[in-house]
């Protein structure tokens, strides 16, 4: 078995959907690439087509790094930066880092300044997958 294709649902521990693969096309994995998480792959192999599959793979964007947000930064200091209300994800570039924008998230903002939180959305959550196998070579 060298790969596999699978729909899957993505959930939280708490019951939440973060992804479901059935609203486009199935995943195709192959086996020993590093294409997704190694607990994922593991609870992957020895699957047959038709199968399905509950893997927990934890906490795979480890905890919540409180250090990961910034606070108090000046709404005047960013181009659009008085657009910018809670709640909102961003693409965030820095004069540091201009090629490669990163996610992040708003998470509190007032008249003049906002917090910025570039944890990823799913860290600090348990992750757990329902797999259906569809095909296996």
């Amino acid at each position: 078995m060298n790969s596999i294709t699978f729909h899957y649902v993505g959930k939280t521990d708490d019951g939440e959907t973060f992804f479901d693969s059935h609203e486009g096309e199935p995943f195709e994995l192959t086996f020993g690439m590093h294409m997704v998480m190694p607990k994922l792959e593991e609870g992957l192999k020895g699957a047959e087509p038709g199968e399905k599959r509950t893997i927990d793979v934890g906490m795979a964007y480890g905890d919540i790094d409180p250090s990961a947000v910034q606070k108090r930064i000046l709404k005047e200091t960013i181009e659009d930066g008085f657009s910018l209300q809670e709640g909102m994800e961003v693409m965030w570039t820095s004069p540091r880092n201009t090629q490669r924008p990163i996610p992040a998230k708003i998470v509190r903002a007032d008249d003049l300044t906002f917090d910025i939180d570039f944890n990823h959305p799913l860290a600090g959550k348990s992750l757990v997958y329902e797999v259906e196998v569809l095909s296996v070579s």
